[in-house]
């Protein structure tokens, strides 16, 4: 639910020559407004520490320096123009991208159109591991104090050991991990790829959105499993069993089927220490307490 706008962010908005009615989105680190037709702003909650402000500015700009790589992508991601502070806030200046939130448009549209959009999403998490990153250990991009491991199940292990520890749920990390392949190379993982962070024209993805504290270095396999898990009503109320089921299709059509299960027990574990996301902990509950590892 998307929360009130306080004296302060209002005059700050004010400040930038925009207002409380042209909010475009909101997430757990920032809300986004818009400035015009060709620029956002990204106001970071109080209180943000900047060394994560100037590393996920960092991340973008090294991921859009692949020359070769970026322009055969089908979609945009962000990019900062510049970074601002005033009356202690945050503010990331950012090019505005193509589409609307697909969060939205799946509430109206119908048909072989809404088919072939929930293809377009999982080919666009499947294509997020094409962006230009390279890292020496498997882990965390730009966490404060981030976990990196020199195997990528190691990671799995003790990342979801982290999650599972906060809120005191008997689950075992080794197997979790274990249940998760090893992959060859590592990659870009977006890791919060969900209908809410891709904007949409018709029945194409756009642009992808949020590249976030959360987003890692590990196997590129992952988005794809992550998008289809996160189709869950809890997570993404507009989406239908037959988008889930188009979605297992798809997975099923590039060999990935048979990770759904295991990669959504273990996103459970990441995300569940996300207390004051009532739907998003319920979800994670589900999947990891009631034994319900179906995304539908």
């Amino acid at each position: 639910m998307r929360r009130g706008v306080d004296p302060a962010e209002a005059e700050l908005l004010a400040w930038l020559g925009t207002d409380p009615t042209r909010l475009l989105g909101e997430g757990g680190e920032a809300r986004v407004f818009a400035l015009d037709t060709a620029r956002v702003v990204r106001v970071h909650r109080a209180g943000t520490d900047p060394s994560r402000v100037a590393a996920r500015t960092a991340l973008l700009d090294e991921l859009a320096g692949g020359e070769c790589a970026l322009p055969a992508l089908p979609f945009a991601i962000p990019h900062v123009l510049e970074v601002r502070e005033r009356a202690g806030r945050l503010l990331s200046i950012e090019a505005r991208l193509p589409g609307r939130d697909m969060m939205q448009a799946l509430d109206g549209i119908r048909g072989e159109a809404r088919e072939a959009l929930v293809r377009s999403y999982l080919e666009a998490a499947a294509r997020v591991g094409d962006l230009p990153l390279l890292r020496p250990t498997f882990g965390d991009l730009i966490a404060k104090r981030p976990l990196r491991r020199d195997r990528f199940r190691d990671y799995l292990r003790d990342r979801a050991a982290v999650g599972l520890a906060r809120v005191g749920w008997d689950v075992d990390p080794e197997a979790l991990a274990r249940a998760l392949p090893e992959p060859d190379r590592g990659a870009l993982v977006h890791m919060d790829l969900f209908p809410g962070n891709v904007l949409v024209e018709g029945e194409r993805v756009t642009a992808v959105l949020d590249f976030s504290v959360v987003s890692l270095f590990g196997d590129r396999r992952l988005d794809p499993l992550a998008a289809t898990a996160y189709l869950a009503p809890e997570i993404t109320p507009a989406a239908s069993a037959r988008d889930v089921r188009i979605a297992r299709e798809w997975l099923a059509s590039r060999g990935l089927g048979d990770w759904l299960v295991a990669a959504t027990r273990w996103l459970a574990a990441f995300w569940c220490p996300a207390v004051d996301d009532a739907r998003l902990h319920g979800w994670c509950r589900r999947i990891l307490l009631q034994g319900d590892s179906d995304p539908a």
